[in-house]
């Protein structure tokens, strides 16, 4: 803990030779005080060796000084260079290197900081390369690849509604009701106010021509429980009767099979 005081009559009596220097631990200036005084003590104003102005100069700044200021820059553990310059904030992580404190966090903050902007930059190159991707998917019809694309993008960022309201419509052609909806719910809580392109778009019909839509269009564009639970009884006697159907096929198949072709051929003659 360096005293303000000492280090005033030190720059007072001793600032001839740098001695309130190595007293904070500025051992470099110290040194250029001796050396002024040994090769430059022909230089004197006044009868005195220039060193010894500036010692004077030293004392009068630390006399001047508010104590904080003073701790700040000499007792906090942001001693950083033979200069004094500190900072405000102390930091924790340090290592010696020489013989002065080098602030690690600085420069690791420094890395993470320029890092950040890397991936920021980086991760939006990201996003809109799957985005584009399941773009193009989508206006080929490639549903699946589509679906996958746009997953990717909201990976990355979940609050994409753009890529939400696209995974809605794509749900919507491949006829998943449930996942049509909760992705376009999910594009409306992220910002997605374009009302009438939800009412006009082609590929959202099949989802609009549901008794669910309605419900969902009274209450204002957001999905509720009941919505969801009318959707998972319809996803059910849907695959209840996909297996019946199946069960059919597999206890009739030469009355199936012969029904289908005889339909082929009917058509082949209309």
């Amino acid at each position: 803990m360096k005293n303000k005081w000492i280090a005033t009559l030190m720059a007072v009596f001793l600032g001839t030779f740098g001695v309130h220097r190595f007293y904070l631990r500025q051992t470099e200036m110290g040194l250029f005080f001796i050396g002024i005084y040994i090769w430059v003590k022909f230089i004197n104003i006044l009868g005195f060796p220039f060193s010894t102005l500036w010692g004077w100069y030293d004392a009068y700044r630390y006399l001047m000084m508010d104590q904080n200021e003073f701790d700040r820059k000499y007792n906090s553990k942001n001693f950083r260079d033979r200069y004094g310059n500190r900072r405000e904030n102390a930091k924790n992580d340090t290592y010696k290197q020489g013989r002065y404190i080098i602030l690690e966090q600085d420069q690791t903050n420094e890395n993470e900081r320029s890092g950040s902007v890397f991936e920021k930059y980086r991760k939006r190159k990201e996003i809109e390369t799957f985005k584009q991707a399941g773009i193009k998917h989508f206006n080929n019809y490639e549903l699946k690849e589509a679906i996958e694309s746009f997953q990717q993008a909201i990976l990355k960022e979940p609050k994409d509604n753009s890529c939400h309201f696209y995974l809605a419509c794509a749900y919507s052609l491949s006829e998943n009701a449930k996942k049509s909806f909760e992705h376009l719910n999910q594009a409306i809580i992220n910002g997605f106010k374009d009302w009438n392109k939800i009412l006009t778009h082609e590929s959202l019909a099949f989802i609009r021509v549901l008794p669910e839509f309605e419900l969902f269009k009274q209450n204002q564009y957001k999905l509720t429980n009941e919505i969801i639970e009318k959707l998972d009884l319809r996803e059910n006697r849907i695959l209840e009767e996909l297996k019946l159907e199946r069960e059919n096929l597999l206890q009739n198949p030469k009355n199936a099979y012969g029904s289908y072709f005889q339909q082929i051929v009917n058509n082949e003659f209309k």
